[in-house]
């Protein structure tokens, strides 16, 4: 058998497999938590506004 004239290397590749612990954002990162907060919002002011703003039970 013939001798070897470039060195044999192992590259080890990192795992492609998503670590547990992240969460994953959507593709529009925080807008879309914004947005429904901001509705959420609007819809307690709203609410607020047919009872006439009181708190009162």
């Amino acid at each position: 058998m013939r001798q070897q004239t470039k060195p044999f290397i192992i590259e080890r590749k990192p795992s492609r497999k998503p670590k547990p612990d992240t969460t994953k954002l959507s593709i529009w990162g925080r807008l879309g938590n914004d947005i429904a907060q901001g509705l959420q919002d609007q819809r307690d002011m709203e609410e607020a506004a047919a009872t006439g703003g009181d708190d009162r039970a």
